[in-house]
């Protein structure tokens, strides 16, 4: 896990199957649009999901002994960006411009950590 990716662990009681929890969270995340995702090994994996954010995550979900946990790791192109930034700031502004990039790329992570809980509650709502 890196600085700036999202893990969310909660308890759950199903009443129906993993997959149709992983169908829950693939349309929520998806919001009418295509996304690459599999679901190998009880695992869901969603490739470049934006969650509520500017910033796309690769995400995986696994349901194991009514513990969920979901691990979203930030795209590897979003890395190199932020990276290039972070030493752009360094060179042109003397380090002042790396406060905002880690400051919006933190903000991007407490978006998307929040909004996978408040999927989780809804989850558990609607059962």
């Amino acid at each position: 896990m890196g600085m700036f990716d999202v893990q969310v662990i909660k308890e759950l009681k199903l009443e129906k199957d993993k997959n149709d929890l992983y169908e829950f969270f693939y349309k929520q995340l998806s919001k009418d649009e295509k996304y690459d995702y599999t679901i190998k090994n009880d695992e869901l994996n969603i490739k470049k999901n934006p969650i509520d954010t500017f910033l796309k995550y690769n995400l995986s979900a696994k349901f194991d002994s009514n513990t969920l946990v979901i691990d979203a790791e930030l795209d590897n192109s979003y890395t190199l960006f932020i990276t290039l930034l972070i030493i752009l700031s360094i060179l042109f502004t003397y380090g002042l411009g790396i406060l905002p990039i880690i400051g919006f790329v933190y903000y991007q992570k407490t978006k998307a950590t929040k909004y996978l809980k408040t999927l989780l509650t809804n989850y558990g709502y609607l059962n």
